[in-house]
This record gives structure tokens, C-alpha cells and sequence, in this order.
């Protein structure tokens, strides 16, 4: 176990977390600097998953699935520093 307590999980919810920081954090930077070449570079997005959710219909229950993961240069950033800092720690 290493040092502290972390596990493994808590680095993938930190990393998740940085993540979704980093990435909220570009898109206001984006909004706030629409017409230049920076704004343009924090809000341009990949994203990863269905376009559209997945029905599964079993007569007696309907589930519907679905999976969306967006990622900015910026939030990109912020899960990259996020697993430098945690395994400094560890």
C-alpha cells in the first residue's frame, strides 16, 4: 500500500476530477476569449463515446445506455499535473 493511505481508486477520482476541472476551466476561458487563437485552442474539444444513447427493450424493463467522455487541451493539462502531484506523493 503505498504511503498515506492512497489507493488506486483515488487516483482515478482524482485524475477524473482534474479532468473535469481542467476542462470547465478552458471552456470559460474559450467563452471569454472567442476570437483568438488561445480561446480557440482551450475550447476545442475531442470527444469520445455514442452520439447517441443505446435502448435495450426487454418488454418487461427499457434500459438505455449511454457514454460521453469530452476532454480539452485544458483539462488535458489538469489530469496530466494531477498524476505528476500524485505520484510525487506516493
Amino acid at each position: 500500500m503505498p504511503r498515506g493511505g492512497l489507493q488506486f481508486w483515488h487516483l482515478v477520482v482524482i485524475v477524473l476530477l482534474a479532468a473535469m476541472l481542467g476542462t470547465a476551466l478552458g471552456d470559460v476561458l474559450g467563452k471569454a476569449l472567442p476570437d483568438t487563437t488561445i480561446g480557440r485552442l482551450l475550447s476545442a474539444a475531442v470527444t469520445i463515446g455514442t452520439s447517441s444513447p443505446w435502448d435495450l427493450d426487454l418488454r418487461v424493463i427499457t434500459l438505455t445506455v449511454g457514454c460521453t467522455l469530452r476532454l480539452t487541451v485544458l483539462g488535458g493539462v489538469a489530469a496530466g499535473v494531477a498524476l505528476v502531484v500524485f505520484f510525487r506523493r506516493v
